[in-house]
């Protein structure tokens, strides 16, 4: 079941990337008390900005949620945590979901303006270990439970530290959140119950999935994760299949799918690889020399844009084969890229979001 590593070896290992806590939590003091609402949210740090339908949201440091209807004035949302949050996902207008930290999953029902927490790390261990003791006793042939039941025991003796790093509702029931140590769970009923389904999935070594993007088909997807990490899932089917073929062993932190089909990964040391059939076959990305990606977006006119975590911004007109510098600057480290305005793309990082105009 591979070598468990702390937090703190993860960070080291991805050159301080955004998406791991430094520092061992010993109190969770911040799944209790509400987030501060503060002027300087949208200047400050911030891990991810997605866009759905007509607005924009943004989401970062000690819970901070923020909301926009043109991309340049933000409003705070009411937050319910401390937790730091690293993505959100609003597959309807009004119905959202924002994970992070400490295991958190929050939830919106009225457009992002307001949250509450349906989950938190303390309850994935306990409610895991209920689970998997479960199905270890009704499948005694089964060897991966028992393996599963320690994996459990051992999330509730780290507490609540592992964090949740994607999110993705299928529809406005049936999702997934995917995290460290290769945490997944899904919720059928839009959160109020969540199922852990560590067991449907071929990542014995529990290596952590930092991304997730959809494949053509109603239902299909990838995932994508440390140490070369690459599946392709099917959430109906409720399978993830390793594929073996990645001519890489580095951690993937971030991956696109083209709009003709092609998925892109990139990862540690700015190495992109790209491939046309879902993983039978590899080619390196022709990019000029960069830092460790770890930030993607598919602009509305097909292009696709990448982020290096310390500023370089790289964008592709060939469906991910090459990728030219961006003559734009981001004015310092970057976690977060997405599509802006008017042709303008939205940058996120340790000085909060930034509008940027694209080169026509």
């Amino acid at each position: 079941m591979g070598i468990r590593r702390t937090l703190v070896a993860l960070c080291a290992s991805l050159l301080l990337a955004p998406w791991v806590s430094v520092f061992a939590q010993k109190s969770y003091d911040v799944l209790e008390l509400p987030a501060v609402p503060s002027d300087l949210a949208a200047k400050s740090l911030v891990f991810a900005i997605h866009k759905y339908h007509d607005r924009y949201f943004a989401v970062g440091h000690r819970g901070h949620i923020l909301y926009s209807e043109d991309g340049e004035t933000w409003s705070q949302a009411e937050f319910p945590v401390r937790s730091a949050l690293l993505d959100i996902h609003f597959p309807t207008p009004e119905l959202g979901w924002a994970v992070g930290h400490e295991g958190v999953i929050l939830h919106s029902s009225d457009g992002g303006k307001t949250w509450v927490k349906q989950y938190d790390g303390l309850r994935y261990g306990a409610e895991g270990l209920a689970y998997y003791s479960k199905m270890a006793e009704e499948n005694p042939d089964d060897e991966d439970f028992p393996f599963l039941v320690e994996e459990m025991e051992f999330a509730i003796s780290q507490g609540a530290d592992k964090p949740l790093f994607k999110v993705f509702f299928h529809n406005d029931k049936f999702g997934h959140v995917f995290g460290a140590y290769g945490m997944i769970l899904k919720t059928e009923d839009a959160g109020e119950s969540w199922e852990p389904v560590l067991h449907t999935t071929e990542n014995d070594s529990f290596y952590h999935l930092f991304d997730y993007a959809h494949l053509p088909g109603e239902s299909r997807f990838f995932l994508s994760g440390e140490a070369g990490l690459f599946m392709i899932g099917d959430a109906q089917a409720e399978t993830a299949v390793l594929i073996d073929a990645v001519p890489w062993e580095g951690s993937f932190f971030t991956s696109a799918a083209s709009p003709d089909g092609a998925v892109i990964l990139g990862g540690l040391r700015g190495r992109m690889f790209r491939t046309e059939d879902e993983g039978e076959s590899w080619e390196e990305v022709q990019k000029p020399p960069t830092s460790s990606i770890v930030t993607s977006a598919v602009l509305e006119d097909g292009r696709l844009v990448f982020g290096g975590i310390a500023g370089e911004l790289l964008v592709s007109s060939d469906g991910g084969r090459s990728f030219n510098f961006l003559p734009l600057s981001s004015g310092g480290r970057v976690y977060t890229v997405a599509q802006g305005p008017e042709g303008s793309i939205l940058v996120g990082g340790p000085a909060g979001i930034k509008m940027l105009q694209l080169p026509q």
